[in-house]
Parts: C-alpha cells; structure tokens; sequence
C-alpha cells in the first residue's frame, strides 16, 4: 500500500466527510420516509402494516434496478468534472431525465398488474390483495422516482449533496400530512389504510423530483453545464458508457436488494406476527443503513474525481479513507443496536409479542452491520475507478449461491424460520464485504504501478 502522511490522510477525509455527512442526511431523510409509512401502517392495523412491508419489499426488487443503474451517473459526471469536459456533464444529466422517464413507464403498467405473482409466491390472499390495491396506488409516483433518482446522482456527481439534503427533509412533514390525510380519510376522502401510503408516497417523491430539479435549474454553477440548452437524445456513445457501466451495478443492486425483497416476499407465507416482525427489524437495520450507504456516494464521488485527473495514488487514498470511516461507524451502530434494540421496536408497536420478536432478529441485524458497511462502501470505491462488472459477479455468488439457499435451508429445513433467512443475509453479506475489498486493493494497486510503468 502506497505511504500517505498524516496531513494527506486528514485532508482526503475532511474532504469525504464534507460531502458525505449531507449525503448520509440526505439517506437518513429519505428513509425516514419509510420508517414513517412503517410506523403509520403499524397504528391503523397489523393488516396494513404486512401489506405496506411486503409491497414495499417487491417494489425494491424492481426499484433496485434502476437505483443501480442511476449509480453510474455519478462516477460518469465526477469524471467529466476531473477532465474539464463540462458540456458532457449537461449532456449526461439530460441523458439521465431520458431513461428515468422511459424505465417509469414500464415500472407503472408492472405495478398495476401484481396480485397473481403474489399469489403465486405463496402470500396469503388477504395479504396478497391489499399488497396488489398498495402497489396500485404507488405506481403513480414510479416516473417521478427514477427522475429524481437520475437528478440526485448527477448532483452527487459534482458533490452538490446539501442541495439533495435540504430537497429530502423539506418533504418529510408533506409525507406524514399525506399519510394522515389518506390513511384515516377526511376532507372528502375516505379512509384507504395501507393503500392510502402507496398515494401519499407517490406524491412525495413528485415533490421530491420538483425540489431538485429546481434547484438544479437555478443553480448559477450550473450555467456552463448548458443542462436545460441544447436539448437533443443523448450520442450513442453516452448511452453506451452509460449502460456499460451502470448494467453491471444495477444487476449487482437488485442481487443485493432482490435478497432482502425475496426473504421479505417468503417471510410473508409465516403470518401476520412473524410478517410485522421482520418488517420492523428490517426497517430499524435498514435506517442504520442510510450512514454507510450516504459515504459510499461520497467515496464514489471523489474517486471518481481522481481518477478522472489520473492521480491514482490520491484515488486509492480516497478509498481507503472513505472505508475506514465506515468501520468506525460500523462500530458504533452495532453497540447501539445490541444496547438499545428493544427500545427501538418500542417506537413501532406496543405489542408485546411483537416487539421481542423483532428485537431477537434486530440481534442479528446488528452482526451484519460490519459486513454490510464494508461491502456497500468497497463496491462504491468500485464504481469510481468504473470497475462494476466483477463486482457484479461477486455479488450473484455472494448472495444467491451462498445467502439465499443457506438462508432457506436454515429456514424451511431446520424449523429457524425468519431467523434462518437472516443468518443466509450474513453469510452473503459477509462473503461479499471480503470480495470487494480485495479487489478495490488489487485494482487500486495496480492502477498505480501502471502509471508509473507509462
């Protein structure tokens, strides 16, 4: 490993933490979104809360795609920024506006049409249903979604993260007005439960999407970038870095969250209880998630951004620094969760049943903290240096040869049931952290005595 001063070493972390702790805000702001949903389910009636849980476990499976896709425009436009080729970033954001419209489109009419492959999954058929009426109701928000997903990476890009943090808490007493308003009904509307959180999570992200284009539209920094002049379809050659590097980490996303979607999806055969349970661990884990996933953006960022300049040995630097940084949250989240775990599911539910249920899964939920930390911010390093198909591959064996049927084996088999399929989330996650993390070294390394050798 290439020698860094001390000095080196704080400027590149003060650097990743001026972008990342707006970015992990930003994370936690709009996953505050759904522990609210959660949470608001959860007081109408524990039908509602499996239904709003299971229908926003599928729904991941298909927004895991594009989310993963969307990735590739930040070390896309973090590169053009290292190169000075300014008018490529406008292009890169309009390039971005195109696809979200055009993947929306499709996640509407499949949104619309998913009660049989519920059915067929093995949930029960009053969940089923109400899932299917939730889905419905959220279809709504899918264009408006992927085009904000598209404008955040592009922002994130240029590390304009306090602007997305700023658009993510602004929303936030909107959601909580919506949901009141739809789930229990009044001015004119009735009462909708579960599927009144599918409308009010649809016009949220509109207003999400409208924040930030705003802002981007306004911003004079912008001005150069000529994001809404000119406006044309994007060059093939665009679109097919664009897919080339952002293919492979939306495959390896929807690895990942197809995991957690499929578990949650096959968790719901176990009944209302052991439904809720999981969903509200889930959801606790998932927020501890938000502070990992928040640097990872900034790690891409500034690797990207390097390597842009072609200075290797700081790019390497940014990765090390952004991963050590996690390892120190990492640290402090699991103390906080093993601490605390049954006072957290209290914020969700009163029952009692239900709380030390979803504390002994939030027990292991806190063991995969460290692995799931090192291997979302390793893969970040990753898509930096534009290295996502491997990473792709680590990912499939990671979690679907090794997780998943070790996960299911433990569950279906051994009587472990949801705790089963949450040992299968360590061991892929486990395996996957490793993976990563040697292959960012290996590449980094060789990034470096590449260039010398030129």
């Amino acid at each position: 490993m290439e020698k860094h001063s001390l000095r080196q070493i704080g400027e590149e972390s003060s650097a990743l933490i001026k972008v990342a702790i707006p970015a992990i805000l930003a994370q936690l702001a709009q996953m505050t979104l759904g522990v609210v949903d959660t949470l608001m389910a959860g007081n109408y009636s524990k039908h509602a809360l499996a239904a709003v849980g299971t229908g926003a476990n599928t729904f991941m499976i298909i927004f895991a795609l594009y989310l993963g896709l969307s990735f590739a425009l930040n070390p896309m436009v973090s590169h053009f920024n290292g190169q000075g080729q300014f008018k490529q970033i406008g292009k890169t954001f309009q390039m971005g506006m195109v696809v979200g419209v055009a993947f929306g489109l499709v996640t509407f009419f499949i949104l619309r049409n998913m009660e049989t492959p519920l059915l067929l999954m093995g949930v029960t058929p009053d969940i089923a249903g109400l899932t299917a009426d939730y889905l419905t109701a959220l279809s709504w928000g899918a264009i408006p979604a992927f085009l904000f997903l598209s404008l955040r990476a592009c922002n994130e890009g240029l590390f304009s993260t306090k602007a997305i943090m700023i658009c993510s808490f602004l929303v936030i007493p909107f959601n909580i007005v919506f949901n009141t308003w739809f789930i229990y009904g009044g001015l004119g509307l009735p009462a909708m439960g579960a599927v009144g959180v599918g409308y009010a999570t649809s016009l949220v992200w509109t207003l999400l999407f409208l924040f930030l284009l705003i802002y981007t539209y306004k911003n004079r920094r912008y001005e150069h970038l000529d994001i809404f002049k000119n406006l044309s379809w994007p060059s093939m050659t665009l679109i097919k870095e664009y897919f080339t590097v952002g293919s492979p980490i939306a495959v390896g996303m929807l690895m990942e969250v197809g995991l957690f979607g499929m578990i949650g999806i096959m968790v719901a055969r176990y009944g209302v209880d052991l439904t809720g349970a999981h969903q509200i661990a889930m959801n606790i884990a998932t927020v501890a998630f938000m502070v990992p996933l928040g640097l990872s953006v900034a790690i891409t960022a500034r690797v990207g951004f390097w390597r842009g300049k072609q200075d290797f040995r700081q790019m390497r630097l940014a990765g090390f620094c952004g991963i050590g940084l996690s390892v120190i949250f990492q640290a402090t989240s699991v103390t906080l969760m093993l601490l605390f775990r049954h006072d957290f599911v209290g914020f969700y539910t009163d029952n009692t049943e239900l709380i030390n249920l979803a504390a002994s899964l939030i027990f292991l939920a806190a063991i995969f903290q460290f692995s799931d930390g090192l291997q979302i911010n390793s893969a970040g390093a990753l898509r930096g240096m534009k290295d996502t198909t491997i990473p792709m591959i680590y990912m499939a064996i990671a979690y679907w040869i090794f997780g998943f049927p070790i996960g299911y084996y433990l569950a279906e088999k051994q009587g472990l049931k949801v705790e089963g399929f949450w040992i299968g989330i360590i061991v892929g996650l486990s395996i996957a952290a490793i993976l990563l993390l040697f292959r960012f070294i290996r590449r980094s390394k060789f990034a470096i005595e590449y260039a010398q050798s030129q």
